[in-house]
This record gives C-alpha cells, sequence and structure tokens, in this order.
C-alpha cells in the first residue's frame, strides 16, 4: 500500500457524512448489447447511493470548458470501492427541490495504489 492510500483514505468518508448529501450513482456497463429484432442497443445500469458534496465550478478549473448550470461533486472512496467513475454513468441529485439527472463529462481521481476521492464535473440533462 503505497503512503498516499495509508494517510489519506480515511479522509473522506467522515467529511462527506458531515457535509455531504445522498445521491444516486448510475454506473453503466462497459459493453453494449445489440437486439437486432428490436433494432435496439441496449445498456444496463446498477444504481447505488453513495454521499457526495456539490460546490460550484470556478472559470479556472477544468479549462473553463463548463457550462453555468454544471456542478462540481467530490466523491469518496467508500462508496464505488475501487471503480473508477466512468463518462458513461449518470447521477441522479436533487436541486432546490428538483430531482434531476446528470452525466459526467470530466473525472478527476486522486489515488495511490486506490482511489481516494473523485472529482466529478456533472451536466444536467
Amino acid at each position: 500500500m503505497s503512503q498516499v492510500d495509508t494517510v489519506f483514505n480515511a479522509l473522506p468518508g467522515p467529511l462527506l457524512q458531515q457535509w455531504g448529501q445522498d445521491v444516486t450513482y448510475i454506473k453503466f456497463s462497459a459493453t453494449d448489447t445489440y437486439v437486432p429484432s428490436r433494432g435496439e442497443v441496449l445498456n444496463t445500469s446498477t444504481r447505488t447511493t453513495v454521499r457526495v458534496l456539490v460546490t460550484q465550478l470556478k472559470p479556472e478549473e477544468f479549462d473553463s470548458t463548463y457550462q453555468t448550470t454544471d456542478v462540481k461533486m467530490l466523491l469518496g472512496n467508500a462508496e464505488l470501492g475501487t471503480y473508477t467513475p466512468s463518462i458513461r454513468d449518470q447521477i441522479e441529485y436533487t436541486d432546490n427541490g428538483t430531482l434531476r439527472t446528470g452525466r459526467i463529462i470530466n473525472v478527476k481521481t486522486y489515488k495511490g495504489e486506490r482511489p481516494i476521492m473523485h472529482t466529478l464535473i456533472v451536466r444536467p440533462q
């Protein structure tokens, strides 16, 4: 185990418990299935409740390639284990009392040998 894992692995959990909110992480499978009889492409998904901290984006972050409705979400390591979020995945969250589904458009993962924390840029759909 790397020193980064040893020192920082336990930090996100308690902070997200106190300051975060529950959202639904929708993890899509890496492969699609084509159904010729219906002409459809299907993808299975798994829904998991996770704690995230939702913050605003600053213009200097992420090369200024964001929209004013995009949000930054900080996600710890306990919720997804060793899985690294993908731009195929989505998040359902509440914004001012309205349930929104957002597409992950950018992921930054901080890790040693295992993920410690993920910073997600989520665009409401």
